[in-house]
């Protein structure tokens, strides 16, 4: 596997477990919980996927820091993207319990669409065929 191959993989498993997350997060908006919901004594659901997400967006910004073929303003652009994403979860995350109305405020944000639109861009017009 040669290393634009082996990067196409990496930047296609990130982006897997980006909208596995942001499936996850949508189901959750949904279901109108005013707090979270500890199972079994460990950690909710929707702090898990957040978590998920975040190692996520942090292995697609590595990724994409190799090299994407474009080392300027596109590059530049996904990257802040990355960043402003992470500082969202992350803000999440420091809650002491995460709504479902908090989510779908998240959802919603102009930011979060943009780089899921960044995802599906790269994934069919930057990477190689799969």
């Amino acid at each position: 596997m040669n290393n634009r191959t082996a990067q196409a993989a990496s930047l296609r498993d990130a982006f897997d477990r980006i909208e596995e997350a942001y499936e996850f997060m949508l189901a959750y908006a949904a279901q109108g919980r005013s707090r979270e919901v500890q199972e079994g004594g460990g950690e909710s659901q929707i702090r898990q996927y957040l978590k998920r997400l975040d190692s996520a967006l942090s292995d697609m910004d590595a990724a994409i820091a190799q090299g994407l073929g474009d080392d300027g303003a596109f590059t530049d652009r996904v990257r802040g993207d990355i960043a402003t994403a992470k500082a969202v979860i992350g803000l999440l995350l420091k809650r002491s319990s995460v709504s479902s109305m908090m989510v779908d405020n998240t959802n919603g944000l102009i930011a979060l669409r943009a780089l899921l639109t960044d995802i599906f861009f790269i994934d069919q017009a930057v990477l190689p065929d799969r």
